[in-house]
C-alpha cells in the first residue's frame, strides 16, 4: 500500500493495523530542523503504526452517528542543536495520539475544540500519511531544544569546589589575626 496516497476512510473501516518506516530524508520540513553538525551517519528512521477504528454513538431521537478515528504511534529521534551549548544532540520524538477523521473542512471546523480525546484531521481517499507523520513530529519538537546536561557544562557543585577564595575574605583573615 502506498502511504503517500491511500483511501483513509476504507483503511479505517477495514480495521486492520498498518506499520512501516519513514526516513528523515522523506520529510523535508523536519529535515530542515536537524542540526547542521549532526553526525554524518545519522540516518534517522521513524517507525510508525496506524490503527483505524469506527465508533457508533447514540444521539437523542436520531440514527446512531459514526465517528472515525486513527491511532498513530511514531518512534524515532532527530539531531537538534542545543540552545545552551550550540552542539548537536539526539532528541527522541515519540508520538502517540488519536486523531478523529472528518469528511470535510466544514465538518472539521464544526468539531468542538475542547475535545481532549482526539485532535481533528480531514480525511481523504488520497490521504498522505507521511505528511501527517511529519506534521505530528514537527509539533512534538521542543520549543527550546537543550541537552538534559550539556557535555561541557559545569555543575553548581563543581563550580563551588573550583571557586578561589574571595580577596576580601583573605583581608578579613588578616584583620582578625592581629
Amino acid at each position: 500500500m502506498d502511504f503517500r496516497a491511500f483511501d483513509l476512510f476504507a483503511f479505517i473501516r477495514a480495521g486492520e493495523p498498518a506499520s512501516g518506516a519513514v526516513h528523515l530524508t522523506d520529510m523535508p520540513r523536519l529535515l530542515a530542523e536537524q542540526a547542521a553538525d549532526a553526525p554524518a551517519d545519522a540516518n534517522a528512521q521513524f517507525r510508525w503504526q496506524l490503527q483505524g477504528l469506527v465508533r457508533e454513538e447514540a444521539t437523542a431521537g436520531q440514527l446512531p452517528r459514526q465517528r472515525l478515528f486513527v491511532d498513530l504511534e511514531v518512534e524515532g529521534a532527530v539531531w537538534l542543536q542545543c540552545q545552551r551549548c550550540l552542539k548537536a544532540y539526539e532528541q527522541p520524538l515519540p508520538v502517540r495520539m488519536r486523531l478523529e477523521v472528518m469528511r470535510s473542512e466544514a465538518e472539521a471546523d464544526a468539531a468542538p475544540l475542547d475535545d481532549d480525546e482526539a485532535d481533528v484531521i480531514v480525511g481523504s481517499r488520497n490521504f498522505d500519511l507521511i505528511t501527517q507523520i511529519e506534521d505530528e513530529l514537527l509539533l512534538a519538537l521542543p520549543v527550546s531544544p537543550r541537552h538534559a546536561a550539556c557535555p561541557d557544562e559545569v555543575l553548581p557543585e563543581e563550580a563551588e569546589a573550583e571557586k578561589k577564595p574571595s580577596p576580601f575574605a583573605v583581608l578579613a583573615n588578616l584583620k582578625t589575626k592581629h
